[in-house]
């Protein structure tokens, strides 16, 4: 499985070579602040399945456990990256169409935060936070490099 995407002018390539391990909105602030959105729409792929094929995209240390990457260049936001995973922003994907969101977790996170007059019309599970036992995996992987 592989899927191909990048930035508005083409300084950000990447080619993600693993099946997605989910898709989500995010509502929270820091998410709609690196998007300039009022939700941001990411699909989770296994750390060391995505590699850059043109310029790397530069990151921006939002957390201690969190860094947030964009093209240099224009300004296209790309991802978001964790210890064990990059999450790639759906707009960057050269066919979104074609991810597998049937077949894989779905749902929306921190939810407690959104925008009240904006909301989607899909019937995915909405949770106040992150997802049962991701804070907990997430705690767990806490400290530890930044490798997605």
């Amino acid at each position: 499985m592989s899927f191909t995407g990048g930035c508005l002018c083409g300084n950000v390539r990447y080619v993600a070579e693993a099946e997605p391990l989910w898709v989500c909105h995010c509502h929270c602030e820091k998410c709609r602040r690196q998007t300039g959105s009022p939700v941001a729409t990411y699909v989770g792929f296994p750390a060391g399945s995505v590699a850059w094929l043109a310029s790397e995209p530069t990151r921006y240390g939002s957390s201690s456990d969190v860094e947030r990457s964009f093209c240099s260049k224009c300004g296209s936001t790309i991802g978001f990256h964790r210890v064990h995973e990059t999450s790639l922003t759906v707009g960057s994907f050269d066919s979104p169409a074609d991810l597998p969101v049937a077949t894989i977790w779905k749902g929306h996170v921190w939810y407690q935060e959104h925008v009240p007059w904006f909301d989607t019309a899909d019937e995915w599970t909405r949770y106040d936070t992150f997802a049962p036992g991701r804070a907990e995996e997430l705690d767990a992987l806490s400290g530890q490099e930044i490798r997605g």
